[in-house]
């Protein structure tokens, strides 16, 4: 992912013997720390046409002290569909497995909600291959961009989809 606004100050980030990052349920008070956090891949528009609405009710965020330093969401669609919306973790705490966690978390929401599939979006090529590697994601299609949201230099989305209760079967659901 890319850190357009590179000028952020971000804090040391954890070493695997030092502290966890705690995850929970956002807060209406975290919007401010949630949007710093989009802000490094570009996802920070909202409201925008690539994301009228980001309802904090369904978002997850890591914290490492009281700092958020990522932050995932869906969305429940119906019909047994959910839908990813914006996940983003702070530069300084990748390679942590901050994204994979909350990527469970709110899979694991989704489908613990009647969810069977859920639908992501995503633009950059690791982004996908991440997906696909580690959730099981297939490709389905692709969505042209609405305006610059995610990497500027990509005019559509990849469309991936992952059959939730397949996931949930292999046991890929559990804490890690």
């Amino acid at each position: 992912m890319i850190a357009p606004h590179s000028t952020i100050m971000t804090p040391t980030a954890p070493t695997p013997d030092t502290d966890a990052p705690r995850y929970r349920r956002a807060r209406p008070e975290d919007r401010v720390a949630i949007f710093r956090v989009l802000a490094f891949v570009n996802f920070h528009h909202v409201p925008s046409a690539e994301m009228p609405v980001f309802d904090l009710a369904n978002v997850f965020v890591a914290e490492m002290g009281s700092t958020i330093v990522g932050v995932a969401g869906y969305t429940l669609l119906g019909d047994g569909r959910g839908k990813t919306t914006l996940m983003a973790v702070d530069p300084a705490y990748r390679r942590f497995g901050v994204g994979s966690r909350l990527q469970v978390l709110r899979m694991r929401a989704m489908r613990e909600a009647g969810c069977r599939t859920v639908t992501t979006n995503a633009d950059l090529p690791d982004t996908i291959a991440w997906y696909k590697k580690n959730f099981g994601y297939r490709e389905v299609g692709t969505l042209a961009k609405l305006h610059e949201f995610g990497d500027p230099h990509r005019d559509h989305w990849t469309t991936l989809e992952c059959d939730l209760a397949a996931w949930t079967d292999r046991g890929e659901d559990q804490p890690t």
